[in-house]
């Protein structure tokens, strides 16, 4: 199995799964940590954190930043990076996402108050 196959696998299995689809959807309208997700989605800590691995690795979400607290805890806070996903099935199976680069902290910012 090439690398683009199980990158399209992993691809499939997780928008098959309610809560990673779920924590795509409230990712793609702003950041949230984990135990925010935890929150707003009443699923467990570890399910969403297995959830955010799984999608950070198929490159679907990123972190965009991370706040340290005075105990040296880290807390991310996670962003969805894809806008859309593809499938095309024309004797094959090819599946393409359209990501977007969350790099640009005041891009996002203006893209929000634009929208106000």
């Amino acid at each position: 199995m090439t690398s683009k196959t199980s990158d399209q696998r992993l691809m499939l299995e997780l928008l098959a799964n309610e809560n990673s689809r779920d924590i795509l959807c409230l990712t793609s309208k702003k950041e949230y940590s984990a135990n925010q997700l935890s929150n707003e989605l009443d699923i467990a800590p570890a399910t969403i954190y297995r959830n955010l691995k799984n999608l950070e690795l198929a490159g679907m979400i990123q972190v965009v930043k991370t706040i340290m607290d005075n105990h040296g805890n880290e807390e991310k806070y996670f962003r969805c990076s894809i806008r859309r996903i593809i499938i095309d099935i024309n004797g094959k199976l090819d599946i393409r996402s359209e990501n977007e680069d969350l790099g640009n902290s005041i891009i996002r910012l203006w893209k929000r108050i634009s929208r106000s």
